[in-house]
């Protein structure tokens, strides 16, 4: 289980700024962080942070 959130996110101000992050292909050793924006925003600088919680018996909790 993996937590990801933005830390920084410096976007230009001449279109709305949107965008999606989060954790793919989660091991024991890695994961990949994708952020995905939309083609009419644009970004400077993203920065974010994660936390890996090991495994829960309940998938929804």
């Amino acid at each position: 289980m993996v937590q990801v959130g933005l830390t920084t996110w410096d976007m230009g101000n001449h279109s709305n700024a949107r965008g999606d992050i989060r954790a793919e292909n989660v091991t024991e050793t890695g994961i990949d962080l994708v952020i995905r924006i939309c083609s009419d925003t644009r970004i400077v600088r993203v920065s974010v942070s994660w936390l890996a919680i090991g495994c829960v018996a309940d998938p929804d909790q």
